[in-house]
């Protein structure tokens, strides 16, 4: 027995040092990996640099210290640009006399809606500077076709596709599978758009979600196509004519594209550079020196010498409750904001939102801290993507609302959700569920037994005054009536275009405008932009991302996964949201 003992020790004391060396050793290779992607290093811009945009990774709302993209299965860490920088880098290369022009590979792009076109804008803005941008494609989709309009010269490879099509919209409903499973799903809410709820109760749109869908892809469609065919020097009648003719669909020959005039030559890569390198005054592709503007950005300086500062806060993601370390969390924020009411040097502050909202109470948390700071010193709010339902929320204790043409915004609407797992447990697991309380509401709302009728008006009853108190916010801070918010709440969904003429929001613009309506109203003329919440160094992040067991494996069966347990997880929330009604995926 004692040799049976000291072997079993010694197997796992190997175990444990073995262990323990196995983490070293993987710790030391993250960071080896973060130490070539350190972006500390200090970058040289040659004259006639050509600076380099490519959009082929996810855009996030700011760079930096980002762990979101690392690969741990192929040992590789992918870059995070952020628009932030984007946007600095294109302001800094238009009076930068290293800068040649501007080159951009759209064959592959991720970036949102919103980002998208303040990405556009920046780029309009840099072509006061006279100097030219390039833009070419393997094949363009409709976004990176219309990002790329903006561009003295548009090359497509002669092989290549231009996608333009118009816009639609993809709903996937649970219905049929929730009864296959036996959950039945109980529905609380207000607000005949609020169409959050419907994959779990429908088969099919509602006619007013349809209705909804429909008025704000159209907003976004009619953009477009009025900015497509200023730049192409089109008329839009026609250009509607062609592509309800499937002229220009993902099958047409790159042809058509140069036929109609959409793009203005047909060439290969290795002939783009060759153009290029004309361009910058060198004799070939070799001698070309192209930037990436991620790197470029790094040399953008900020103003050391201003002591007044803008604050911009970076409100991204879902609002929860509690302490989570991703999204929009009450815990965070409130106290974010409670601390920059008492910083002298901050003279105003910029919240960037982009959220589809979340937890009703942490909205209105988040609210009352932006009101009380906003008594203090101006806040302007700036949407990106979606700033909808409690992203809307938590902008309307504001002094100005600047959001983009494409922005999702609006959704004034609540909702509930209580599945009922009784059948589903008991036929197909075999588990039943027993419950000893002490009052008829201890297990209220249990998700295991069906919604009493006097638990279901109680449940309808806190969505109701909850919606009643969301009109009610909305109504005071823009100035206007409840009667008023109601008709354009209902849970509707508008775009930037649309919430401006229904009086939603002030201006149309993006980061940049707002910070200059907050250096106005706070009467600056020297300040600096102050980026909060801080970001974390990689090894926190790392640490962080071990302890809530959240290094993601990639790939597309993880990707449907993370879908579908989003699903789970708003299908499990026995609370009151304040939404929008689903990830909205526009193609």
């Amino acid at each position: 027995m004692k040799k049976f003992f000291r072997t079993f020790f010694a197997a796992l004391l190997a175990f444990i040092i073995g262990s323990l060396l196995c983490m070293f050793i993987f710790f030391g290779i993250l960071g080896a990996m973060f130490s070539f992607a350190d972006t500390s290093e200090e970058v040289t811009v040659k004259p006639n640099t050509v600076l380099h945009i490519m959009l082929d990774q996810p855009v996030q709302e700011r760079g930096g210290n980002n762990l979101s993209n690392i690969d741990v299965f192929n040992l590789s860490m992918e870059s995070s640009t952020g628009l932030n920088d984007l946007v600095k880098g294109i302001k800094k290369a238009a009076d930068d006399p290293n800068i040649k022009l501007v080159y951009m590979d759209l064959s592959h792009i991720a970036i949102g809606l919103a980002q998208l076109e303040e990405l556009r804008e920046a780029l309009v803005q840099f072509k006061e500077s006279e100097k030219p941008i390039i833009a070419y494609g393997d094949n363009f989709s409709q976004s990176a076709y219309y990002l790329s309009t903006v561009a003295d010269k548009i090359y497509l490879n002669p092989y290549g596709a231009l996608a333009l099509q118009g816009l639609s919209v993809e709903v996937t409903f649970f219905k049929r599978l929730l009864e296959k499973l036996q959950i039945d799903v109980q529905i609380i809410r207000h607000g005949k758009f609020k169409s959050a709820v419907e994959p779990f109760m429908l088969d099919e749109m509602s006619k007013e979600n349809e209705t909804q869908l429909l008025s704000f892809t159209n907003s976004i469609w009619r953009h477009w196509l009025e900015k497509i065919a200023a730049a192409r020097q089109a008329d839009v009648k026609k250009l509607q004519a062609l592509i309800d003719d499937y002229t220009f669909s993902i099958v047409s020959p790159a042809a058509a594209a140069l036929e109609n005039g959409l793009v203005d030559g047909l060439v290969y890569k290795d002939e783009l550079l060759d153009e290029l390198a004309r361009l910058t005054g060198v004799n070939t592709e070799k001698d070309l020196a192209l930037l990436n503007i991620a790197k470029y950005a790094k040399t953008v300086a900020p103003n050391l010498t201003a002591k007044d500062r803008i604050a911009v806060v970076y409100a991204d993601g879902e609002i929860s409750l509690g302490k989570s370390k991703d999204g929009i969390t009450d815990w965070q924020f409130a106290n974010l904001l409670r601390d920059l009411r008492r910083k002298d040097n901050v003279k105003a502050v910029v919240l960037r939102v982009n959220s589809p909202g979340g937890s009703a109470q942490a909205s209105e948390i988040i609210a009352r801290e932006l009101a009380l700071l906003n008594e203090i010193k101006p806040v302007v709010v700036s949407m990106s993507n979606y700033a909808a339902s409690g992203g809307y929320w938590i902008s309307t204790p504001s002094r100005a609302i600047v959001a983009n043409p494409t922005t999702l915004t609006g959704s004034i609407g609540v909702f509930g959700i209580v599945p009922n797992m009784e059948k589903g447990l008991r036929n197909h697991l075999g588990l039943t569920v027993g419950v000893a309380k002490t009052t008829k509401a201890a297990d209220f709302p249990s998700v295991t037994r069906p919604l009493t009728a006097q638990e279901r008006n109680k449940f309808q009853g806190m969505v109701d005054n909850t919606y009643t108190q969301f009109v009610a916010n909305v109504a005071k801070d823009r100035e206007t009536t409840e009667k008023n918010v109601d008709e354009i709440g209902q849970g509707r969904v508008w775009t930037g275009l649309q919430a401006l003429e229904n009086g939603l929001v002030d201006y149309l613009g993006g980061l940049d405008h707002a910070i200059s309506i907050a250096a106005g109203l706070a009467e600056l003329t020297n300040y600096r932009v102050t980026e909060l919440p801080e970001q974390k160094d990689p090894f926190t992040q790392l640490l962080e991302m071990f302890k809530n067991t959240s290094i993601n494996a990639k790939g597309t069966i993880f990707q449907t996964y993370k879908q579908l347990e989003k699903q789970a997880e708003q299908l499990l929330q026995t609370k009151v949201l304040a939404r929008m009604p689903f990830d909205v995926e526009i193609y």
